[in-house]
């Protein structure tokens, strides 16, 4: 896309008075309880509205307990709090992904945050690596492992979503998630102060964003904000504020899902505001088709009108090329558009 090769940093704030200008917030109760169900092409419709007009939108009556929610930023936010000694215990490597870190690039910019990532338990096909927990915190790993489970119900119920907004069966992509997704979970932790001020450690001296302007890799985000507003997405010109319902999730397309809707569904860029005055904690479930991928333009979406916009992209190793873009500087980031036709 053209728009994100800009400096689109500087671009205003949309004011948001009009429930217009806002990204929508769909009741999803009964697509929850029956995807197939006349009641649920409602929220399917308002779905795939969604994913076209903004490629963000917020849930309700998603079935995940309110009480967990209470639990999961209770665990959060004791992690971040123990001392830097024994979160960089589990610190990320190059070759390890999961685990901890505070010196974090966003195309090859500096973000203000600390990060705690983990995914299922075994061995990942990706890296060929196993999750990283701190030492004795039992509950923080069975809380976090339970939410993972929840996301994923929730993640593959959009997917079911997204198909059937695209003319095709619910389950159609199930092969790419169902038993061998490679999706995974990020903590994330804005402080007001600068992680990295008197780390000792080697970093780009400026750290001006909670997270630069980016798409995500996969094919779609769950995410859990706390009741700070940070999160923007852009449109049309404008950086619009994706302030936190209570109870409700944010749902975001990512690039994946923009190749297979042939560019139906938009992937949109979106930042984190950094903090100045008080902190923020959101935890994004990033959900990865499997490691075997091959992603290309779905059938009801191709024809001679409206030719495939995309060359195949092998996922493991566009998910690989992306990580290592977040570890260090080596060079452009990859990017969907390097694989347009």
């Amino acid at each position: 896309m053209h728009t994100d090769q800009q400096d689109i940093d500087k671009h205003p704030v949309a004011k948001q008075d009009s429930i217009i200008g806002q990204v929508p917030v769909i009741d999803i109760g009964e697509l929850v309880s029956d995807s197939s169900s006349v009641a649920a092409r409602i929220p399917v419709e308002q779905i795939a509205a969604a994913c076209k007009n903004w490629g963000f939108f917020q849930v309700i009556n998603h079935a995940i307990p309110a009480e967990l929610f209470v639990t999961v930023l209770q665990q959060t936010r004791r992690i971040f709090a123990l001392p830097l000694e024994e979160k960089l215990s589990v610190v990320r490597t190059k070759d390890n992904p999961w685990g901890f870190y505070n010196n974090e690039l966003t195309k090859n910019q500096r973000d203000k945050k600390e990060v705690f990532d983990f995914t299922h338990e075994g061995i990942d096909p990706i890296y060929g690596k196993s999750n990283r927990w701190p030492t004795d915190q039992d509950k923080f790993k069975a809380t976090m492992l339970e939410y993972y489970d929840a996301c994923t119900g929730l993640a593959l119920t959009l997917l079911e979503a997204f198909c059937i907004g695209l003319g095709l069966p619910a389950k159609h992509m199930h092969g790419d998630f169902a038993s061998n997704h490679t999706g995974f979970m990020r903590l994330n932790y804005y402080p007001v102060e600068d992680p990295m001020t008197d780390s000792g450690t080697e970093h780009q001296p400026t750290a001006d964003l909670g997270i630069h302007h980016h798409t995500d890799a996969g094919a779609l985000t769950v995410l859990l904000q706390d009741e700070v507003s940070g999160l923007q997405v852009y449109r049309e010109g404008y950086w619009h504020n994706i302030p936190p319902v209570p109870g409700a999730m944010v749902i975001n397309i990512g690039d994946m899902m923009q190749v297979w809707s042939n560019d139906t569904y938009h992937a949109a860029i979106h930042r984190v505001l950094a903090m100045d005055a008080i902190t923020r904690y959101s935890l994004p479930f990033f959900f990865n088709p499997s490691a075997s991928s091959r992603v290309r333009p779905l059938p009801t979406v191709v024809s001679e009108q409206q030719p495939s916009h995309y060359h195949t992209i092998e996922w493991s190793s566009y998910r690989g090329l992306r990580t290592d873009g977040d570890f260090a500087d080596y060079g452009a980031e990859v990017q969907i558009s390097q694989y347009r036709r």
